[in-house]
């Protein structure tokens, strides 16, 4: 290196890092107040009834009943009640009614398909429990936008109704719904089954 040439300055040293004090080294001014009230103020901060909680409040909602439950009394023996709730004429859009053995099942249908049938507000969570123990786990719950159809408002709004819950193409088909099945028994079939199965029967011929 060439003498002549000078070389950088040295940097400065850093400053010292300030030292940071762990959170339980720290004393709450929460806890200092307690401390300065004495012992009496904390017992009774202690002990001192908690406010009640204010309960969940349950909001109403509308059910689209379409099969069996379109009929009052049946509404009224499922909810275990004397009478149903008011039941007005309605009709949900884009769905399909087809059947599931004695009974009806909703499934997806056509752009501008109609199913009609009632919808009527239920009041209360256990109701709800009710109706959905009667419709067992071959249904699920959806939303849906009910159009009612007496000409009273209001004239429409969101709501639930039971929808088949397997597969609705087997179904249509009268093919076995293996998704039904599985849904209900708490299993899964081999992912063979349907092949297997098949050639089973053709050994038995």
């Amino acid at each position: 290196m060439d003498e002549t040439q000078k070389r950088p300055p040295t940097p400065p040293p850093l400053p010292p890092a300030p030292r940071r004090r762990h959170m339980d080294e720290r004393q709450s001014q929460y806890m200092a107040n307690l401390e300065a009230a004495g012992p009496e103020a904390i017992q009774q901060i202690l002990t001192a009834p908690h406010p009640p909680r204010s309960p969940d409040r349950y909001k109403p909602i509308h059910y689209f009943f379409y099969g069996t439950l379109k009929d009052p009394r049946v509404l009224a023996e499922v909810l275990g009640a004397e009478q149903a709730p008011t039941l007005r004429p309605a009709k949900i859009i884009g769905y399909s009614l087809t059947n599931w053995g004695d009974y009806k099942a909703l499934v997806d249908g056509k752009l501008g398909e109609e199913v009609v049938g009632v919808a009527g507000e239920i009041s209360s969570a256990e109701d709800e429990h009710k109706l959905a123990y009667y419709e067992t786990s071959a249904y699920r719950l959806a939303p849906v936008r009910i159009f009612f159809t007496d000409d009273q408002e209001p004239s429409q709004l969101s709501g639930k109704s039971f929808k088949y819950a397997g597969d609705a193409v087997a179904l249509q088909e009268g093919r076995f719904d293996r998704k039904l099945w599985e849904l209900q028994m708490g299993t899964r079939l081999p992912a063979n089954w349907h092949e297997s199965k098949l050639s089973e029967q053709g050994q038995d011929k």
